[in-house]
């Protein structure tokens, strides 16, 4: 038996059945990789789902109460939260993502003309749809 042969991995099996294990190895690898990514992307989706039942609530309170400062603050921060998130998420692709997004930071704009966050956040979107040379959703 050759020194090769003596510390081989698999000294017993030939290069067919190495290269079978190296195959089955590489594919249960894949497959816990697309496992893991599937629950992150259903924990994003979840989230997302939270953030806007969270919004549809603050956003009703504040169709009723539009004058009571601390409804509007819960409102315009729901808003902001779920679009910034809407607008980052993985979960979203981005014909989903940032339509959404720039609708709500529009929406809050709508409400609050000097909110900064929805400002730079609306400026940013409108600044890649423009340098795509793509037009910049409604």
């Amino acid at each position: 038996m050759s020194i090769a042969a003596r510390y081989s991995a698999f000294p017993r099996y030939s290069n067919n059945m190495r290269l079978l294990i190296l195959i089955l190895a590489l594919v249960l690898s894949v497959t816990a990789f697309a496992q893991s990514d599937a629950k992150a992307l259903a924990t994003e989706k979840a989230k997302l789902a939270g953030l806007e039942k969270t919004y549809t609530a603050a956003k009703a309170k504040f169709t009723k109460s539009a004058k009571d400062a601390k409804v509007k603050k819960t409102y315009l921060d729901a808003a902001n939260a779920l679009a910034d998130a809407t607008m980052r998420s993985a979960a979203l692709s981005s014909k989903e993502k940032y339509p959404k997004a720039l609708r709500l930071f529009r929406e809050v704009l709508k409400v609050d003309p000097a909110n900064k966050m929805a400002m730079e956040n609306r400026d940013m979107i409108e600044g890649i749809y423009k340098s795509m040379g793509r037009p910049i959703p409604k």
